[in-house]
């Protein structure tokens, strides 16, 4: 896609945005309406105050300025509220309850400020800074955690922008001070600790693109662009191009997640991509969460080449393994092939120290290819209380209410659940692994038995086998903890979605005072449930029947020490995983993959065969990644090798400075002490670009050929042109 077609996609969404605004508008309350919904959104209503300021002319300029003030209007701005500064997320609400609204309010004031200021008029102007001063002192006390990272990149991105907005530099320093807090929190692990979001990695894209577009400083601007060039090769590394899916696993999900539904960053992708799929009507009933129109329209966004090449194509197969949380051992891995992804989270997501479970996560996500449509199927699991009906859990985003924890190794994976607290009774407790793109073609077998009515009867350790469209899928459930009598193993379908719920529990309602606290009096370990999966594409499979004769001859070993931890294998021909975890705090204790132990990297993805861009991150003092080799110390480091495309990017993103070593085919570059920065070598351009924070020790660069420099933007070649040939040094502006 070309730029101007990337711009054209631009104008259409902002288009989208004007008309949708235009008809939501209630002029007698200067705000617009919530879709489908009595209330009025704040949030919308800055949108469609930046869409009439573009517009410009004088109707809409005064609307917009009535718009504006009806918003500020819902700031509190009672010294002894808690939350002075912070905004009302609705026009009804009587108090601030959504704390994150001043992050969403401030991100439009200070672009308004900052875009349209000579339209606004002296006084609204002066009431806008004094609404983003309110705010960034209601943010300052908020201090969120690092972990929230959609809104810790929030608080960043509006402390910077907001004190140049008002002229504060305090606030500045803060953001920038708060950003390289944020940096080394990540660093420590790898990948951002609220992963893979459908919804929220749009946010973490957004709010960095402007800080490295608008910051104040070139160092933070610099710090800024090389996060969000994370962040791209973090949703790229995920992204299936054939699906068009985000492949998971997913922290921070709704329910549009698993059923492929348009989203914040499919619109966001879309701009980039312009693939129709990318925005699909309401698949398995789930209704678009597009949003942001204005935003993803207007901001300029900074993807780096590899992540560009991966979101469009991909070798297969395709792996990455990234560690999300290394102080509490959470590591992600997704396996993709033509026809299939699949993705675990070795253990559930949180925030906070010890960290808050959330709810919000596809722990285990498959998605694969069918012919029928809408042209893709999902499989992902779910702990839930009570039996909540399909329908109605669906449409509240069917939030997970247990504990995962999970192995994976390529297409096998052993997954396995457990209660959180819970301190009301409760008719029924299970696991239910669901399905999503089952229909009259579907063939089902349980053991040796097609099955094909339901419900179904399944005992503990039968193989299920699933074959639909481009895939086949085996399920194994463990024999599951019974916490009452009789809890069933059930497979259903209804409608288009297949089930498989191993309960725990189900009988009147009763109260486990066992599980009240999962430390008190009665507990003494968390509840067993538990499934082995395996997944193959019909290419790798004469037929159905071959996989299902494969999966029969499988190892499946399940047993429980008497310190209470569980260890789960299954192996069948061509790889095997363990998983060993703790019955008493959910916590692995060990994952062994074909017979290795099982250490995640900081990150690395790429084609299992080599071939394309591969991606490493690593503390290690020595990197080999395709043609590259890299020494710089034991800093936290990325290095991107694209031999085909003959590209190299090596990142240091911390403020540790170490000796720089980059070989790559036909070009070296070395410097005595390199810091926070990046070094890209184009060898098909024969250029080489440097940028860093702060001074540049002397560089030496070897190759042969004329070479071009760039250092921090500027072209410095001529400053080569009187060294030798084949051994340059460069020794700064």
């Amino acid at each position: 896609m070309t730029a101007a077609q990337a711009d054209a996609r631009a104008a259409q969404l902002l288009d989208e945005a004007a008309r949708a605004y235009d008809a939501l508008w209630d002029d007698a309350v200067a705000m617009v309406r919530n879709p489908g919904a009595p209330t009025h959104a704040p949030r919308g209503t800055l949108a469609y105050a930046i869409v009439l300021l573009h517009r410009g002319d004088a109707d809409a300029v005064e609307r917009a300025g009535r718009a504006i003030r009806a918003v500020l209007a819902l700031q509190e701005r009672d010294p002894d509220d808690a939350h002075c500064g912070n905004f009302r997320w609705t026009l009804e609400e009587a108090v601030v309850r959504d704390l994150n609204g001043v992050e969403f309010m401030l991100d439009s004031l200070t672009e308004i400020l900052r875009a349209h200021e000579d339209a606004l008029g002296a006084d609204l102007a002066e009431e806008i800074r004094e609404a983003i001063a309110l705010g960034l002192d209601e943010i300052d006390r908020l201090d969120v955690h690092p972990g929230y990272t959609n809104i810790a990149l929030s608080d960043i991105s509006n402390s910077v922008l907001g004190g140049v907005a008002i002229g504060d530099r305090s606030f500045v320093e803060r953001g920038a001070r708060r950003l390289d807090e944020w940096l080394a929190f990540t660093n420590r692990s790898g990948a951002p600790h609220e992963y893979n979001s459908p919804t929220y990695c749009a946010v973490d894209l957004q709010r960095l693109a402007a800080l490295a577009e608008h910051a104040p400083d070139q160092g933070t601007a610099l710090v800024a662009r090389v996060a969000e060039e994370r962040l791209w090769q973090h949703v790229a590394a995920h992204y299936h191009p054939g699906l068009s899916q985000l492949a998971g696993p997913h922290a921070r999900a709704y329910y549009d997640g698993v059923t492929g539904a348009g989203g914040y960053l499919k619109l966001l992708l879309w701009r980039l991509l312009g693939d129709p799929a990318l925005r699909p009507d309401a698949p398995y009933g789930a209704p678009t969460r597009e949003e942001m129109h204005v935003a993803v329209a207007l901001d300029a966004l900074h993807p780096p080449a590899a992540a560009l090449d991966w979101l469009r194509e991909k070798r297969y197969p395709f792996q990455v393994i990234e560690t999300v949380d290394a102080a509490h051992g959470a590591d992600i891995t997704t396996y993709v092939t033509a026809d299939y992804a699949l993705g675990t989270a070795s253990c559930g997501y949180g925030v906070g120290e010890p960290p808050e479970p959330s709810r919000q996560q596809n722990a285990v996500l498959l998605q694969f290819r069918r012919d029928a449509a809408p042209g893709f199927g999902s499989l992902f699991a779910r702990y839930l209380a009570d039996d909540r009906d399909r329908e109605a859990a669906a449409s509240a985003d069917l939030w997970d209410e247990g504990t995962p924890i999970a192995a994976q190794s390529r297409s096998r994976a052993i997954v396995a659940y457990g209660l959180t607290a819970r301190l009301r009774a409760a008719t029924s407790y299970k696991l239910s692994v669901r399905m999503l793109g089952v229909g009259p073609e579907t063939r089902i077998w349980c053991g040796d038995r097609r099955i094909d009515a339901f419900p179904a009867a399944v005992e503990p350790g039968e193989v299920v086998v699933i074959a639909e469209g481009g895939i086949l899928v085996a399920l194994v459930p463990l024999e599951p903890d019974d916490m009452g009598r009789d809890a069933p193993i059930e497979l259903d379908v209804r409608g288009d979605m297949l089930t498989l719920d191993i309960y725990n529990y189900r009988g009147p309602a009763k109260p486990f005072w066992e599980y009240q606290s999962l430390g008190g009096a009665f507990f003494k370990r968390n509840v067993r449930n538990a499934f082995a999966m395996e997944v193959a594409g019909r290419a790798d499979f004469a037929a159905a029947d071959a996989f299902r004769r494969h999966v029969a001859a499988a190892r499946i070993a399940d047993s429980t020490g008497d310190d209470g931890v569980r260890e789960i294998a299954y192996a069948s021909d061509g790889g095997s995983v363990t998983l060993r975890y703790s019955l008493r705090d959910m916590r692995v204790v060990a994952r062994v993959l074909d017979g290795v132990a099982h250490v995640a990297p900081m990150a690395r993805g790429g084609a299992l065969d080599g071939g394309g861009p591969q991606w490493l991150q690593s503390r290690d003092a020595l990197i080999e990644l395709g043609g590259a080799k890299l020494m710089a110390g034991t800093t936290p480091k990325w290095l991107c090798a694209d031999d085909d495309g003959r590209r190299y990017v090596f990142v240091n993103p911390s403020r540790d400075e170490a000796p720089l070593w980059l070989e790559t085919p036909g070009v070296t570059v070395e410097c005595d002490a390199f810091g926070f920065g990046r070094v890209a070598i184009d060898g098909a351009a024969s250029s080489v670009e440097v940028e860093t924070d702060g001074e540049i020790a002397p560089i030496r660069i070897s190759g042969a050929g004329t070479l071009r420099l760039a250092i921090n933007g500027a072209d410095v070649t001529h400053a080569l042109a009187a060294i030798d040939a084949d051994t340059r040094e460069f020794r700064g502006l």
